[in-house]
């Protein structure tokens, strides 16, 4: 069994002994690595106040999260393989095995990483310069939407470093209600910089009779600009998001057109709640829906096209319910926590396995 050193952040994890620092949730479920046959060992939170200070000046001045991976020196010299979740833990490894400093000079190097495709096509020459150099010292990147592998291999990344994986979500939680209430005709929920509010804001204008509710961060928008059948809402508790989607017609996606798949947290999080959603049709996206099977695609930056997806879907009651069960098998089959984190897992094993 190999033994992986974890780098991520645990918001919980004080007071808590090694062991069960193991079994606490991480991020994206990265806790179930455990369950499919890899050691972990995850980094304890940082306790002390004033080390707290110390740490948030040095990464502020250093503009490189060097405290988790600092802290995980003392026990990474027992560990097969550094699994950096997210791709910001990877910086300070990958400069100390650049430099062939151990204890990384021997050891595997892996990363998830979400932005850094879109960051490769929109950035500065001098952050994908960075970028290149980072990604040049590990040994696997894994990301959440084959198109990414091109990307990477843009910058001269071997496309057998760069993985794809089917991202997933927690389909024993996220599950459909006992119940079908429908309290919400449309329901739109996010608040990363993915999103396309304009294009579904613009849409309700077309649509009068509908009734939008949006949950994202307060200030987004500014209440003037709204028509009168939207409702925009503040974050809620995720036992209360789970009620939100359970209790929605129609969940729309509206995105921006981005490297890698933005909105499919919320997409699988619904499909998983057996409700329909419509999405901004975008290239990772078509890795996660098959349109008008597991869900719908709308146009890109259209308010016209995105209002005659939502009237032509609700309009539909038996279809909707009909590619919200469906949507439900696929996450059971293939997009939940316990498949992606396996198939990390397995990587893993052939990876440490495999000589430097």
């Amino acid at each position: 069994m190999p033994t992986v050193q974890g780098l991520y952040n645990i918001t919980s994890g004080v007071g808590f002994t090694s062991s069960e620092l193991n079994s606490l949730p991480g991020p994206y479920r990265v806790d179930k690595l455990a369950k499919s046959g890899v050691r972990l060992q995850p980094v304890p939170p940082l306790q002390l106040k004033s080390l707290k200070k110390i740490r948030d000046v040095v990464e502020h001045r250093s503009g490189m999260s060097i405290d988790v991976p600092l802290r995980a020196l003392v026990r990474s010299p027992a560990a097969d393989a550094l699994l950096c979740v997210l791709e910001q833990h990877a910086v300070l490894p990958a400069k100390l095995r650049k430099r062939r400093l151990p204890p990384y000079r021997r050891m595997r190097l892996a990363t998830i990483s979400c932005w850094w495709a879109e960051e490769i096509q929109a950035g500065s020459t001098a952050r994908i310069q960075e970028i290149r150099s980072i990604a040049k010292e590990l040994d696997r990147i894994y990301v959440f939407s084959q198109n990414q592998v091109d990307i990477f291999a843009e910058i001269g990344i071997q496309s057998d470093r760069v993985l794809p994986v089917d991202f997933g979500v927690d389909h024993d939680f996220f599950t459909p209600a006992p119940t079908s209430t429908r309290r919400f005709q449309v329901l739109s929920v996010g608040i990363d910089r993915g999103r396309d509010y304009q294009s579904l804001v613009d849409a309700a204008r077309l649509l009068p009779a509908v009734e939008f509710q949006i949950f994202t961060q307060a200030g987004r928008f500014s209440p003037d600009d709204l028509p009168r059948n939207v409702t925009v809402n503040s974050p809620v508790s995720l036992e209360e998001h789970r009620e939100n989607l359970r209790s929605a017609k129609l969940v729309v996606i509206p995105t921006h057109d981005l490297a890698y798949p933005t909105g499919q947290s919320v997409l699988l999080e619904a499909s998983a709640c057996a409700r329909p959603v419509l999405i901004t049709d975008t290239e990772p996206m078509r890795e996660y829906v098959i349109d008008g099977e597991t869900g719908l695609f709308m146009p890109l930056h259209d308010a016209e096209g995105v209002a005659s997806s939502i009237s032509s879907a609700l309009a539909d009651e038996v279809r909707l319910n009909r590619i919200g069960k469906a949507a439900r098998r696929s996450v059971e089959s293939k997009f939940n926590f316990d498949s992606m984190w396996e198939t990390i897992a397995d990587d893993l094993r052939g990876l440490t396995t495999s000589k430097l």
